[in-house]
């Protein structure tokens, strides 16, 4: 039985927003697809870290006040990192913690500092945080879908010319001023979506697994999981925005 081994970035720094359930959703589906799931945690305590090592790689959101470090860390592995994502291996980064991967962080006080350029983008923090539901349909290994979570805006994420993750259906999104969500590079996602996505959108890990698995080419099982209580719950949170989108627009 092959295992499925997730390297987990920092998690006793990059903490917020319980992004713990993310981790449990992939090691429940990797167990359902048959292999050994193994959850390793990454930070400035391991030694010799090598990113092709691990079948997904994941990355919490963070305080920006942290970031610097956390760079200093990562830099010598910059280009194992580049690689990985290059090679079309699933690097999963949620909220803030996108601006680690880009080419430049904007403080709000006007400094700023080069990010690690795996996607040619900027985060620019916000004076304040936004916080809403956010609903939008992507396309990931192949396969349309619609993802539900919520989102916590500490900044706007210029994405440039890189291709979005999903077309917003309600949110804030990248920036507040298009449709436009996250970025997908190859098959890594940097999102604004907290929730946690991985648990509130099943469909989507089943897909992540299944592309960890591709590359090194395990054979795995059918996953067998009858989704009715996740498809369920999303219906009613897809309800709840339209209401609320409607009693807003009413309200103008």
């Amino acid at each position: 039985m092959n295992e499925f081994r997730v390297a987990w970035l920092f998690p006793d720094t990059l903490f917020l927003h319980g992004e713990r359930g993310n981790l449990l959703a992939l090691a429940k589906f990797a167990q359902r697809a048959g292999l050994i799931p193994q959850v390793d945690k990454v930070d400035f305590s391991t030694e010799g870290f090598v990113p092709q090592d691990y079948d997904a790689i994941f990355c919490a959101p963070g305080e920006i006040s942290s970031f610097q470090t956390v760079l200093n860390w990562l830099a010598p592995y910059k280009q194992q990192l580049a690689d990985y994502v290059d090679d079309g291996r699933p690097l999963i980064v949620t909220g803030t913690s996108v601006g680690l991967f880009g080419a430049h962080v904007v403080r709000e006080d006007g400094s700023s500092f080069a990010g690690l350029g795996l996607i040619d983008t900027e985060f620019h923090e916000n004076r304040d945080v936004y916080g809403d539901d956010i609903w939008f349909t992507c396309e990931y290994n192949g396969k349309s879908m619609e993802i539900i979570g919520n989102q916590i805006q500490m900044g706007d994420f210029l994405i440039g010319e890189e291709q979005p993750f999903g077309h917003l259906s309600y949110g804030y999104g990248n920036t507040g001023k298009d449709r436009n969500e996250g970025v997908l590079r190859g098959n890594s996602i940097f999102t604004n979506t907290l929730g946690p996505m991985l648990v509130c959108n099943p469909w989507l890990t089943e897909e992540i697994i299944r592309v960890g698995c591709a590359a090194k080419d395990y054979d795995i099982e059918d996953f067998g999981y009858d989704m009715k209580l996740e498809k369920d719950s999303f219906a009613t949170k897809k309800d709840f925005i339209e209401t609320k989108e409607t009693n807003l627009t009413n309200c103008k």
